[in-house]
């Protein structure tokens, strides 16, 4: 075998072994079948309100995301036709709802374990394609003395006071999670350069491991494609959370409002204990 030969075997397992990781976006599954905490394919006529409620509520009391911006619908994914969630981002053109969103949020709070969704992102930064749990004691009827927080991010694009060109922006993570409250001091916010395009209009499986404490360790990862992106150790709650997955119409510098209706789709969501 020539030196060259050897220095290719290595180069070309390392690319089968980056395509084997990132084939959970390129296949359409059966996700809900098997062991999960929590599953929902879309499959049915109507969005199953036992497992969601369909959010009407302005974001940061500011941005709203309507009930009416969210629906199922019918479309190809590379030859197969799928059901999947259609969360409609509106914007300034839309005469009648300029600027709003569409999300769904999970009835019940989970703890730790790994979450997934298949997931085509909005076209460009036409609004936050978002997926985040989240839970405030603030809010609750039965509010403990001392304040308790959840939340885990993932903000395509990131949130950045100054966001580089497109060409480079879209391939930035946000990666944000707080304990305690909402307050800075309380959160870790990772704005990480990905070799992934998650506006390249194809599904991309988003996914975190939130490890809350149970299991020995308190620690998120996050991955997409099945391919680890970014971890942390800091600010990681314990408490459960509600799932929140969709698009708001976030005011965030570089954002472009300039259109009339742009779509997210939601293909599956996912929540399962570790292996």
């Amino acid at each position: 075998m020539t030196g060259c030969a050897r220095r290719l075997i290595p180069w070309m397992a390392a690319v089968a072994a980056a395509l084997a990781a990132a084939s959970p976006a390129a296949a359409q599954t059966d996700p809900c079948n098997g062991s999960y905490i929590f599953c929902d394919d879309f499959n049915g006529t109507t969005i199953d309100t036992n497992k969601w409620t369909i959010a009407d509520l302005n974001i940061a009391n500011k941005y709203p995301v309507r009930p009416e911006n969210i629906a199922l619908a019918t479309i190809d994914d590379n030859g197969t036709a799928i059901t999947v969630v259609d969360a409609m981002s509106f914007g300034d053109e839309h005469s009648a709802a300029p600027r709003q969103g569409g999300v769904l949020i999970s009835n019940l709070r989970y703890g730790g374990g790994r979450y997934e969704v298949r997931m085509k992102n909005l076209p460009g930064p036409n609004g936050c394609s978002c997926i985040w749990n989240y839970y405030d004691s603030r809010y609750g009827t039965d509010a403990p003395q001392k304040r308790v927080y959840t939340e885990v991010d993932i903000e395509m694009p990131a949130h950045m006071e100054s966001p580089p060109r497109w060409a480079r922006w879209r391939k930035i993570f946000g990666f944000n999670t707080w304990s305690k409250s909402d307050a800075d001091h309380n959160g870790t916010f990772i704005q990480h350069k990905s070799t992934i395009n998650p506006f390249d209009g194809q599904f991309h499986v988003l996914r975190f491991d939130w490890h809350d404490g149970s299991n020995g360790k308190r620690k998120i990862v996050w991955y997409v494609d099945g391919i680890r992106q970014a971890s942390t150790t800091g600010h990681v709650s314990d408490a459960p959370a509600q799932l929140w997955v969709g698009t708001w119409p976030a005011p965030w510098a570089g954002m472009t409002y300039n259109f009339n209706i742009e779509h997210l789709y939601i293909d599956w969501v996912r929540i399962s204990a570790f292996p």
